[in-house]
């Protein structure tokens, strides 16, 4: 959808449109084309849309957010799709990432953490599926032991968008129960694990066909120590913490996909004419 025919509820939505196309014309379009073709990603990027609020739309206010209704949030991800899908599909993953902490995450938790993720500052990935456990995400394996004040934390994550570019990784890890059991959902538990904890490793990068900018690679774990205090919401219930921020990620993944249509459709008839 081009800018002139978005529907604008009030003026600080005029606004918001207006910034993400300036920053997608001036920012993202001129620096696309040599970052894909030499696999460079645009960390430097999320900070600008960090700083210009653009990286917590559809969070509270009170969180540091910019307590948008979630349809302005798709919008500025399409706009921003549109221009660089890489940019837009990071968009989409980091908000995914910060999900889990916004409305799970404890008032101290929030307070500590959520202004500097939404500020750009930090940087997110989501570490759900696995080797052997994509679309039946329950079956995962990796698994987060209690010891003392830590869980030490052992698998490995698949395809996961900013693996080690990320500075957090939401992970969901097996805090009792198994993989196999009869109800495998339950003991699924949730913790924030900060980039540089040691144990946590990238993979080397997938090669892809296109968005070579975005990194998707592996993420292993290799007993890594993570303070019980980084666990968000209660031991065991994190299997509905990630279904839930999935459902309104694959929101954002369909506005990456329909900015990505619109500039494919507008780059066709600009051939058109000029011919």
């Amino acid at each position: 959808m081009g800018l002139a025919q978005r529907v604008y509820a009030d003026d600080l939505t005029r606004e918001l449109f207006g910034l993400a196309a300036e920053l997608a014309d001036k920012e993202l379009r001129p620096a696309a084309a040599a970052a894909e073709r030499d696999g460079v990603f645009p960390r430097e990027l999320f900070r600008t849309l960090g700083a210009a609020g653009l990286l917590g739309l559809p969070y509270p206010e009170r969180l540091g957010g910019g307590g948008q209704p979630h349809e302005v949030y798709l919008q500025v991800v399409e706009e921003l799709a549109g221009a660089w899908l890489t940019v837009g599909l990071g968009l989409s993953v980091h908000t995914l990432a910060c999900f889990p902490l916004a409305v799970a995450g404890t008032a101290e938790q929030q307070q500590a953490w959520l202004p500097e993720l939404l500020g750009g500052g930090m940087l997110g990935a989501y570490c759900l599926s696995e080797p052997q456990s994509g679309s039946d995400a329950a079956a995962l394996r990796t698994r987060a032991v209690a010891d003392g004040a830590d869980y030490v934390v052992d698998g490995v994550k698949s395809w996961i968008s900013h693996a080690g570019r990320a500075d957090f990784y939401t992970l969901f890890a097996r805090t009792s129960g198994e993989h196999d059991g009869p109800d495998p959902a339950r003991g699924i538990s949730c913790l924030h694990v900060p980039a540089e904890t040691p144990g946590v490793l990238a993979a080397p990068a997938e090669h892809k066909m296109g968005m070579r900018a975005s990194v998707t690679a592996q993420m292993i774990f290799q007993s890594a120590r993570v303070p019980a205090g980084y666990l968000i919401g209660a031991e065991g219930r994190g299997f509905g913490i990630a279904l839930a921020a999935l459902d309104a990620g694959r929101l954002g993944i369909a506005a990456c996909a329909t900015g990505l249509a619109q500039a494919a459709l507008n780059a066709a008839r600009g051939l058109v004419v000029t011919q």
